[in-house]
């Protein structure tokens, strides 16, 4: 439990950069989209950091931890480049190829953290 918990942090600390770097070319698309800007919902946001928590337990090595997180990001961002009329290529791509570097940045994390059962 310990090591879940810790993985869900580490995702969220390592994904806060991310978060802030595309924040106004992310806040203007959705606004487009939806017709006003982000508001985040906290209990949802939870539940997808614990979801990515449990799926960067998959990956057995930093390839397995870039390919799992591109899949996942890129199912979501290519889903709303299908489905959007707003939701640009670039952005998705771009957000894809981060969640390859997100899961392979957690991977590496956590090996430093042996001694954390469940690694």
């Amino acid at each position: 439990m310990l090591a879940f918990l810790l993985r869900a942090v580490l995702i969220f600390m390592i994904d806060i950069p991310w978060l802030y770097f595309t924040s106004k070319i992310a806040g203007e698309m959705f606004r487009k989209i939806q017709g006003h800007k982000i508001t985040m919902k906290l209990v949802p946001s939870i539940i997808v950091y614990l979801v990515l928590s449990y799926l960067a337990t998959i990956p057995k090595s930093a390839m397995d931890a870039f390919l799992l997180g591109l899949t996942v990001y890129a199912v979501y961002d290519f889903t709303n480049l299908a489905t959007l009329t707003h939701y640009t290529t670039q952005f998705a791509i771009l957000d894809s190829l981060w969640g390859g570097v997100l899961f392979t940045l957690v991977f590496y994390a956590m090996k430093r953290f042996p001694q954390i059962k469940g690694l």
